[in-house]
């Protein structure tokens, strides 16, 4: 199961190549190379060997109803090693059919913070010569498992052969990103007093995030990256408990590369101020009943929903899996989509429509350039998301091998974009729903607005569904009189029958920019979106705790 936690922030990718050296690079190009003429004495030598790192310094700022509940400033290093026996055709790194899958997770350990050659080579060293043994060992796993098993469906090789580039950014440094602790300090202490002042809310964060991540990788290749990632996050959270007990959560994030990119004083204490007048409402909303019918999306809901349901079922190295679905891997070339919409993901888009993207990179996490993939062109299926892992008819990466530092690569989602040839306005799109609920004899759909996140089931054992979790719903009544905030709705279904259903997009925009966890761990991806009608959804209630609300009302200001 594939589960995706968003929240509404703003980012920007990479800026271009640079051409200056690094000394954490020399030395990892050193003890690769030491390491990889080593093991080609073994009896079963290494064929490949890459080194990942994270060096990220980060500082936060944590308030609770306007006090200060955490302050802290890190800097770590972190090393991911991978190891290969075998060959590019079948490697240590094959499924376990019935077995379990081919990753191996927690895979990291921390690297000295300075580089100091000797100290960052002994780790380096005991990290290599550990995952060397762990792969000899899995690699006879592998071969015992090719032996008892039938054919495997896809007969692919193991590894690609990829072209190899050195790109070295100039190092930043941790001061470069400046704020002023102090203004940030009075500014989150007045954003909680707003909080505060609503007795409805039970429980609240503001935070400041300030970080700086400098991203690693050399292989025996010959690949030399390294590249710089940081952010400014301004992230709001508070919660509520309905009498029945039903918990209800918003949340607002602010995303950006730099601090004039988050918005101003008055802006985020206007937001706010909205957010916790929601709050309220939805406490005393009527929870919505089980529902089929036609709905809208926001923009902002249509980059979850497609994340779940369409996403996670093109990253490639998914459709290799013996237990997977693979639910459009016999699909391209053929109609999956309405002809005028088509989509795309593009690591090395910076923004959309004005919109800031929280996906993106230069390079993956295996050392391959990230590149545009035409997934579907005028609704037809064109292609899949490609690590180094190949499938049939796909032997090749395009940029999306990516993973947490604690786990291997996978094939992962990037910037997705969703672009329609007919846009139709947002007061169509209601028109439209208004005509389908008339001439179904409904008194109302649904409009789907802020979402929490979703999971999705890919594999053959279980139903291949998903689940979206929106925490912002409204009915939108067909005699035209006002939309009704409700809340307890889950959107369900499965996903060939529901982009059957998709009938029209709208011309607003907005984007999620979240993280998502799956098969190589949690890591930011984006989509920019426009609304949507669809024809035909399918909701049921949503889980609730049995808890009863609190006895005592919540301490406040006299």
């Amino acid at each position: 199961m594939v589960k995706t936690k968003f929240l509404l922030f703003l980012m920007f990718a990479v800026s271009g190549a640079m051409s200056a050296q690094d000394k954490l690079v020399d030395i990892m190009k050193g003890e690769i190379n030491r390491n990889f003429e080593a093991f080609k004495a073994q009896p079963v030598p290494a064929y490949y060997i890459s080194y990942r790192v994270r060096d990220t310094h980060v500082t936060n700022l944590s308030y609770s109803f306007g006090g200060l509940v955490d302050e802290r400033t890190s800097h770590n290093r972190h090393l991911n090693t991978d190891v290969r026996v075998g060959s590019y055709e079948m490697d240590n790194t094959r499924e376990l059919r019935e077995r379990g899958g081919s990753g191996k997770f927690d895979n990291s350990m921390q690297l000295p913070l300075t580089d100091i050659p000797l100290s960052v080579q002994n780790a380096i060293w005991r990290a290599t010569d550990s995952h060397y043994k762990d792969a000899l060992t899995r690699f006879e796993n592998v071969k015992a498992n090719v032996a008892v098993k039938v054919a495997a469906e896809d007969l692919s090789d193991d590894f690609s052969h990829e072209k190899r580039e050195k790109y070295i950014e100039p190092a930043m440094q941790f001061s470069e990103l400046k704020f002023n602790s102090a203004e940030w300090k009075k500014r989150l202490k007045k954003y909680g007093a707003i909080l505060a002042a609503n007795q409805d809310i039970l429980n609240s964060n503001i935070s400041l995030e300030v970080e700086l991540v400098r991203r690693y990788f050399v292989d025996t290749e010959g690949a030399e990256i390294a590249e710089n990632d940081h952010h400014y996050r301004l992230q709001v959270s508070a919660s509520t408990m309905a009498d029945d007990g039903m918990q209800l959560p918003l949340y607002k994030t602010y995303w950006s590369r730099t601090l004039k990119g988050v918005p101003s004083d008055a802006q985020v204490a206007k937001d706010i101020a909205e957010l916790s007048a929601l709050l309220t409402a939805l406490k005393n909303a009527p929870i919505a009943e089980s529902y089929s019918g036609p709905a809208l999306m926001t923009a902002g809901a249509t980059g979850v929903f497609f994340h779940e349901i369409f996403g996670h079922r093109v990253e490639g190295a998914r459709l290799k899996q013996e237990a997977d679905a693979q639910t459009f891997k016999t699909k391209v070339g053929q109609k999956i989509l309405p002809e005028d919409m088509s989509l795309y993901y593009a690591p090395q888009l910076k923004a959309y429509k004005g919109i800031e993207m929280n996906g993106g990179y230069v390079f993956d996490d295996e050392g391959v350039r990230g590149q545009r993939v035409d997934i579907v062109k005028d609704g037809v299926l064109n292609a899949f998301l490609m690590s180094r892992t190949p499938i049939t008819g796909f032997s090749n990466s395009n940029g999306h091998g990516r993973a947490n530092i604690d786990y291997d690569c996978f094939s992962r989602q990037s910037n997705l974009v969703i672009e329609s040839s007919a846009p139709k306005t947002d007061a169509q799109l209601r028109d439209m729903l208004r005509e389908q609920l008339k001439a179904e004899n409904r008194d109302y759909g649904y409009i789907f607005g802020l979402v929490e996140g979703g999971f999705t089931q890919t594999g053959r054992y279980q139903p291949n569904a998903f689940n979206v979790m929106p925490l912002v719903v409204y009915r939108i009544y067909a005699d035209g009189r006002p939309d009704e905030l409700v809340r307890g709705v889950d959107l369900v279904g499965t996903p060939l029958s529901i982009f059957s259903q998709i009938a029209a997009c709208g011309t607003e925009y907005d984007a999620f920019n979240g993280q998502c966890g799956a098969e190589s761990g949690w890591i930011p991806q984006s989509c920019v979106a426009p609304t949507l009608y669809i024809k035909m959804i399918e909701t049921q209630r949503k889980a609730k705790s049995q808890t009863q609300p609190p006895m005592l009302k919540r301490p406040h200001e006299h």
